[in-house]
């Protein structure tokens, strides 16, 4: 079942260790992320490998008749659950959540319950009460560049569950923070050019970016439809549905700004805290994210103006008619939406990585600015800045040695551009072509 599954397409993902790793000693694991991102197949990846330790049944809350039973009778449907057990889109059924918590508390044993949902947990909450101390998160977002890329070699495709589970990613992110970075000048990387915009229109949703472009809008605006239909009536007690739509285009004409609620109320005539609602029903669907700004004081994070990124490009685009050739030939467009895909990219790395990663941007009075600051758990952060051209100066840099100076924890400063060469600007300074980002240095 694994080889057919293969054999169709299934894309092995470099979650799969993190997630496997998790169920070996976690009662309770809630895999969540954006509608068709691809939990649901992987999944059934799990529930029909024959090389982990415990056999999964499946059973989804899509399927109506599951639903009715578990909204009818919790206590009996619980009760009838096999030994090991995945509950997809468990969201729809929070009628569950508390006999969940006596099932485990009764009988606890790791990797009883796989979860999957559509929303984060703050738009969970009863889920996220109810479980407290048995449940752990793993979030899965829409394919990366690295897995697609590895995915084209013939070896890669030949991988079952079994075999996927002991990938060990070593993504430029480990190679940065674990001090194994090497950057050799003499490595010659291909510019994207063309390309990048063409990555960028695609996007990583595993089916809308394998579509024509016009075949690609019409699926975003039928998941946009969904979502606001779906999980934003049935999640939240907001009605003024109308919103959605025009928030999602608005804020996908933001990416990569700072953002501010006032004027985004203003030119939707709502008030601050009615927006502020939609803006966090959106985040917490995956649509787009909040980036804060990183400050040495912790206290004075939360003070400053956050960026926001749209968490898949591709999304973004359809919203704005953009393809490859309006976006290539729209300069400014185009520095934007780079720099949201990098940002995407770093999220998908950031979620791999062993240790907890957080994304900051930098800006201080005098405008010194720097596109991400990562921060691994209060410990050592990195600089990296974003530039489509296909040179870089000193000057590009510039905020980098300024957010050098405010911090003692400084590991090392980057500036991703579409060029051919790594190159060295100082005692942990480099240039490093963006297609790193999965090719590696």
């Amino acid at each position: 079942m694994v080889t057919e599954l293969l054999g169709k397409g299934y894309v092995p993902r470099f979650l799969l260790s993190s997630l496997l790793s998790t169920l070996s000693w976690a009662p309770v694991v809630l895999l969540t992320g954006p509608r068709q991102s691809g939990k649901t197949t992987l999944c059934k990846a799990i529930q029909a490998s024959n090389s982990l330790p415990h056999k999964y049944e499946y059973i989804s809350f899509d399927d109506q008749a599951n639903r009715d039973f578990a909204h009818d009778d919790p206590v009996g449907f619980v009760e009838q659950l096999p030994s090991y057990v995945i509950l997809d889109e468990v969201q729809l059924v929070p009628e569950i959540y508390r006999q969940l918590k006596v099932a485990v508390d009764s009988h606890r044993v790791p990797g009883r319950f796989l979860l999957t949902g559509s929303a984060r947990l703050s738009l969970m909450s009863e889920l996220s009460d109810s479980l407290a101390g048995r449940m752990q998160l793993v979030e899965l977002y829409p394919f990366s560049q690295s897995e697609i890329h590895h995915y084209s070699s013939e070896q890669y495709k030949r991988h079952t569950v079994g075999e996927s589970e002991n990938l060990r990613v070593t993504s430029i992110l480990n190679q940065i923070f674990d001090n194994r970075l090497i950057v050799r000048e003499s490595t010659q990387q291909p510019r994207l050019v063309r390309e990048l915009s063409k990555r960028i229109v695609e996007g990583g949703y595993p089916e809308p970016r394998l579509l024509p472009t016009l075949d690609r809008q019409k699926w975003y605006q039928n998941y946009l439809r969904t979502i606001t239909s779906r999980d934003v009536y049935e999640l939240t007690s907001a009605r003024h549905l109308e919103i959605v739509p025009r928030l999602a285009g608005i804020a996908a004409a933001h990416t990569a700004q700072l953002f501010n609620l006032a004027d985004l109320g203003a030119t939707l005539d709502l008030s601050r805290n009615t927006i502020s609602e939609y803006v966090s029903i959106l985040q917490n669907l995956f649509l787009f994210q909040y980036v804060p700004s990183w400050s040495s004081n912790e206290l004075k994070r939360s003070v400053k103006a956050p960026k926001l990124h749209y968490l898949d490009t591709g999304f973004a685009c359809a919203l704005l008619n953009l393809d490859e050739d309006s976006l290539w030939k729209d300069r400014k467009r185009l520095g934007q939406m780079t720099e949201t895909f990098v940002f995407q990219e770093l999220t998908k790395l950031a979620s791999w990585y062993e240790n907890k990663l957080t994304i900051y941007h930098y800006r201080d009075r005098d405008r010194h600015e720097v596109d991400f600051v990562i921060e691994k758990s209060g410990s050592g952060i990195v600089a990296i800045e974003v530039k489509t051209r296909a040179t870089v100066k000193e000057a590009d840099f510039r905020g980098i040695h300024k957010l050098r100076q405010k911090s003692e924890n400084f590991i090392s400063g980057i500036v991703l551009y579409d060029g051919e060469w790594a190159r060295s600007f100082g005692e942990n300074l480099y240039a490093l072509p963006l297609a790193s980002l999965w090719l590696g240095v």
